[in-house]
């Protein structure tokens, strides 16, 4: 059997030469033919050397891992994507429900065996295209309830713009413009999605980072756009390097 060529994706260093040791290490099956620190240099090498398989990590800056999948869903790839992560419900809810596979953070050798036991034993035979538009349908289809004061409003996590702490309540902006009250402080909010791509610039504001475009230090503000619309926000200290 040839070699299966693989590329490992995550913008650690330590974590893409790790995993890359326990590969070497473990499965002589699999060589790694490169390595990508972003979204975008990912997306170019796998456009330009189509491995069998992407080692990806999902939590990634600027843009994440199904970014990635999303950007080479069009090309004629002949790619398998295993997910990288480490735990985070949402985003495995939705690899399992489109039938990716994934290891967990920190990667285990046995973990990893199986992995890529079960690509040789069934290699995929639907397209990456097929596959990856049925993922992002599981990631765009989900809506969470809040109480709000009215009643609940159920909000698709896409459209969350930020949310913005008043006093025990929580404001949250959606990207039609419109805004909510909820009956919930700010801090109940993060803890429900804070593993679902969005991060506090402040104490009292936490932003989706997927409508994150520029973090101005000088003036210690970050820009969101979204449907050509930008929202400029103060950000805080310490929470600049929380971003980047």
């Amino acid at each position: 059997m040839n070699p299966i060529t693989a590329i490992i994706v995550d913008d650690e260093q330590e974590a893409r030469d790790i995993l890359a040791g326990i590969i070497t290490d473990n499965v002589p099956e699999v060589t790694v033919i490169s390595k990508a620190s972003s979204a975008d240099e990912a997306i170019g090498k796998i456009i330009s050397e189509n491995p069998d398989l992407v080692f990806l990590d999902i939590d990634m800056p600027h843009k994440d891992g199904f970014a990635v999948a999303g950007g080479i869903a069009s090309h004629n790839l002949s790619t398998t994507i295993i997910f990288v992560t480490a735990f985070n419900q949402y985003a495995i809810d939705a690899i399992r429900c489109a039938a990716f596979d994934y290891l967990l953070k920190p990667v285990i050798i046995s973990d990893l065996k199986s992995c890529i036991s079960r690509y040789i034993a069934t290699r995929k035979t639907e397209s990456l295209q097929q596959s990856v538009a049925r993922l992002l349908g599981c990631l765009n289809n989900e809506k969470i309830a809040f109480n709000s004061r009215t009643g609940t409003v159920y909000l698709d996590l896409q459209e969350i713009l930020y949310c913005e702490a008043e006093g025990n309540y929580t404001e949250i902006a959606v990207t039609r413009g419109e805004k909510h009250i909820l009956t919930t402080n700010l801090g109940s909010i993060e803890a429900r999605l804070s593993d679902r791509g969005f991060a506090r610039i402040s104490r009292s504001v936490l932003i989706n980072k997927r409508y994150l475009h520029k973090i101005d230090r000088r003036e210690k503000k970050c820009i969101l756009l979204a449907n050509g619309q930008s929202y400029t926000l103060d950000i805080k200290g310490s929470y600049t390097k929380k971003l980047m």
